[in-house]
């Protein structure tokens, strides 16, 4: 070879090599890759607002370089696999900045591509990218630290088990989300969330924090008491380095493990209650809802409102508040707002919002509000059926029992006769079915109503025997000041101690008692109290004994469940009682797997894409994921979470489907994934519609639900909607908003709708399923009554001739008595006088027969028996 082919191979040599060169390799900067939808000032001290902000958007911002190498022309983001972002550089560009806004949630592994011509690209190495939000979708499933005490029961299906977690446990009780058993509540009530406005009730360093944090809102707006225990302190569960911390972000690790749990913010609360009386304005309640609508929008593990005003009417912890003519409707307006708020989210998100209240269970606070008013724009109300007695007093008693003491006589028990003042008394005693009386009274929904349960005690110093007017029963004899103990025993405040306080230290292993203390119980009220005679020391609890009858009462009158005050304090003990008494130890029911990925996927025609799935689940089982697709499709990695998906030739724009699947071995959830794959179009070819999946529907029978179709079309053509809808529903409008109404069907009814949306020259379709419940009920039993008997809501049955129909759940009570039953007619005897009903009211000189007998009224009288009161003179 001579010396200019030489040269000329060597110049064609290089010139080779210059062409085909790799790009440089990238590497993305030290700095932690970090964002959130809800930004927060780590080690702020300032307000709410300075320390709280949220936004719409993130701006991911990557520094890159690459020192080595020729640089390139254009670069690639990927978060995992998918491809989030890309675009051109100059020409041999080694270094720079990436910018671009983001909308999704999530942990990932970052990558940074420089490429070359298009075509040849080199990946930098994976680095950590969190992008957090309120909803957890971040975060992996907290992890436990449960007492072992508490079995893993689950949940009660149709029933609420629910309990308080207070913001400032984590710090002397050193108790966080990870020690709550949550795999056997339904509901966590988190207290408290705070008013801002005039607190005259709250002092110290409480009052203190909350002037800071609500420092730029307003009055009746809503903040974070304690922001460093909410959103700021590393606590055990979630990485220390997360843009969101305290036990807000181990909430929500806490619902990507049990994500049917409901946890409610809890505002108000006893010493938080002060700004609820300036609610009678409703400028006032506009500013506290706006004010909560965006605190749900901020906090999203949030799944409604629990409102804790304490209380309408008065009698809370300043006596300066409360207005018994206007707090009561002015709290029915309150629940009919916040309802209106969480129902516009609900259509926003897709959510169900629970809205809840905690109500003082004395028959002055349920007087002052018509619960049956609220209660149809409520999902609970949970009744305080605790804090009866306490040594704010030195009278002793049961602070949270069923039903009255054996020391109590029958006119204190039923607000009758006159008091030791020889004042008439006005009112029943408290007691837990006095209450739920008064509320069953005012027509609220027996299901609406959850009965309270304490996992603490209330004591006193100084009750001694000797002074006990009822030998040996110490519900007779005075205290003389609060119970005193340390925080080691369980006393955090004077006059109260924990349950496991109670258990570890005045009853024992045995149960039976020690340290001096003696373990009663009082059968009558259903109520359990320690008692040490030689100190003087009384303290009056719930224990298993009296939770049990609880859950039988529950269960009795067809109530809503059981809730506890307050988490920290059990051993597991009472929660174990709560779920014993509403039915029995059941396994836990498996969780399904919470299962997520895209509606659809876009692609050109003889293009690949992937598509990915992720899923929890809150039972922590192993997960199994597959794939299946329409056959035209072309796919790899069915048995992975990553769909591989190869499109094939079409000659206009075609959807397929592919559908994955995962299993925890137990249940199994799928999903479809909609599949565009675009023909390949010379300009301005027309393209169809592109219609999003439409959700399944459940209905009654005769009940009707709204549908709406979501479509676009690349033209912008005008798109018209054909609605197939096969027997048994009935179709009401057109176009893309219309109506399902369910015809009547003999048994739970599957039903395939399709709509059909076409730009006049090419139709896409998309179907759904609506089913269609039975809800036909059997006539209600008519027959004799009988006591053994069980009968429920709608039943009737003759007693002396006379029809009564059951109000609720009962066995046993003569339907003669009232209460549960009333009279479907006027009832008369078989010489036609009027037969004595408990419930109607009767005036001097009015005659009945009961019993045989015959009766005149020697006053007015209702409820009183014949035969039995004074009132009756018998004829």
């Amino acid at each position: 070879m001579n010396i200019k082919q030489l040269t000329a191979a060597i110049g064609v040599a290089l010139f080779a090599g210059t062409v085909s060169a790799a790009p440089s390799t990238p590497s993305i900067n030290w700095e932690p890759q970090q964002y959130s939808f809800v930004e927060v000032d780590l080690e702020g001290n300032g307000s709410y607002k300075q320390l709280v902000t949220r936004v719409e958007q993130v701006n991911i911002n990557i520094e890159w370089s690459a020192w080595s190498g020729d640089g390139g022309d254009s670069y690639k983001v990927y978060f995992d696999d998918m491809l989030v972002n890309e675009g051109p550089l100059a020409a041999g560009t080694k270094t720079g900045t990436i910018s671009f806004p983001y909308d999704k949630a999530g942990r990932h592994t970052l990558y940074v591509e420089l490429c070359e011509g298009g075509t040849t690209c080199a990946r930098s190495a994976g680095k950590p990218i969190v992008i957090a939000d309120t909803d957890g979708g971040h975060l992996a499933p907290l992890p436990m630290d449960v007492d072992p005490n508490n079995r893993d029961i689950g949940i009660k299906q149709g029933l609420v088990t629910g309990a308080y977690f207070v913001e400032w446990g984590i710090y002397g009780r050193d108790y966080d989300v990870t020690n709550v058993p949550a795999q056997n509540l339904s509901h966590i009530l988190y207290g408290f969330i705070p008013i801002c406005g005039e607190n005259a009730s709250l002092t110290g360093g409480p009052k203190r924090a909350l002037e800071t944090a609500c420092a730029g809102s307003a009055d009746y707006e809503v903040v974070i008491h304690d922001p460093w225990a909410a959103v700021q302190k590393a606590l055990p569960g979630v990485d220390a380095k997360d843009p969101i911390r305290g036990t807000y972000s181990q909430l929500m690790a806490l619902k990507q493990r049990y994500p049917d749990l409901k946890i409610l913010p809890s505002v108000g609360g006893w010493t938080l209650s002060d700004p609820f009386g300036g609610f009678t304005n409703k400028a006032n309640r506009d500013t506290f809802v706006a004010s909560m609508e965006e605190f749900l929008r901020t906090w999203k593990f949030y799944d409604g409102v629990d409102i804790d005003w304490e209380f309408p009417g008065g009698d809370g912890p300043n006596p300066n508040i409360g207005d018994p003519v206007n707090d009561g409707p002015a709290y029915v307006a309150l629940m009919q707002e916040l309802r209106a708020m969480l129902d516009k989210l609900e259509a926003e998100t897709g959510r169900t919002y629970e809205l809840t209240s905690a109500i003082g269970a004395g028959y002055d606070k349920i007087e002052d509000v018509d619960y049956q008013a609220a209660s149809q724009y409520m999902d609970y109300i949970f009744a305080m059926t605790y804090d009866f007695y306490g040594a704010w007093s030195n009278v002793t008693g049961h602070q949270t029992a069923l039903y009255c003491g054996e020391h109590m006589s029958a006119g204190q028990c039923n607000g009758t006769g006159l008091d030791e003042n020889g004042e008439p008394r006005k009112g029943p005693a408290y007691t837990t079915d006095n209450a739920v009386q008064l509320l069953l009274a005012q027509n609220v929904p027996s299901k609406k109503i959850v009965v309270g349960a304490a996992m603490y005690g209330r004591g006193w110093e100084g009750v001694y025997p000797q002074n006990a007017t009822i030998d040996g029963n110490p519900m007779t004899a005075p205290g003389n000041g609060k119970l005193t103990g340390t925080t080691a025993q369980g006393v955090w405040e004077d006059g109260v101690i924990d349950y496991k306080g109670i258990k570890a230290h005045m009853i024992g292993a045995s149960g039976t008692g020690i340290n001096g203390f003696e373990v009663g119980y009082d059968h009558q009220a259903q109520a359990a109290y320690v008692w040490n005679r030689s100190t003087g020391k009384l303290i009056t609890y719930d224990n298993r004994d009296s939770v049990l009858a609880k859950g039988a009462y529950v269960n009795q009158y067809n109530l809503g469940g059981l809730f506890a005050w307050e988490i920290d304090a059990d051993n597991g003990d009472i929660l174990n009682a709560m779920h014993d008494g509403l039915g029995g130890v059941v396994q836990p029911i498996n969780q399904k797997p919470v299962l997520s990925v895209q509606n659809s996927v876009t692609i050109n025609a003889g293009e690949s894409a992937s598509v990915s799935a992720s899923a929890t689940d809150a039972d922590n089982d192993a997960l199994t994921f597959s794939w299946a697709a329409s056959a035209e499709l072309t796919v790899s990695g069915e048995a992975t979470n990553t769909l591989s998906i190869t499109a094939p030739a079409v000659t206009q724009d075609t959807q397929f489907t592919a559908t994955v699947s995962v299993s925890d071995g137990k249940a199994t959830v799928s999903k479809n994934v909609v599949v565009n794959v675009i023909a390949a179009t010379s300009g301005g070819d027309n393209t169809a519609p592109v219609v999003d999946a439409i959700a399944d529907i459940t209905l009654e029978e005769s009940t009707s639900a709204s549908v709406a179709v979501v479509a676009a079309d690349a033209q912008n053509d005008a798109l018209t909607y054909s609605w197939s809808v096969p027997a048994g529903l009935t179709l009401t409008g057109s176009g893309a908003n219309v109506t399902l109404t369910g015809g009547t069907v003999d048994a739970d009814t599957n039903l395939t709708v399709s709509v059909a949306v076409s730009d006049g020259q090419l139709t896409t379709t998309q179907s759904f399923t609506v089913t269609v419940t039975n809800t036909d009920t059997t006539t209600p039993p008519t027959g004799t009554w009988d006591a053994s008997k069980v009968y429920v809501g709608g039943d009737t049955v003759v007693y002396n001739g006379v029809t009564y129909k059951a109000k609720w759940w009962t066995q046993g009570n003569r339907p003669d008595l009232g209460g549960v039953w009333e009279a479907t007619t006027q009832p008369t005897d078989e010489t036609g006088s009027a037969v004595w009903q408990s419930a109607a009211v009767y005036n001097s000189g009015d005659e009945v027969t009961h019993q045989g007998a015959k009766y005149q009224a020697k006053w007015w009288t209702q409820g009183n028996e014949p035969g039995v009161a004074d009132v009756w003179k018998a004829l």
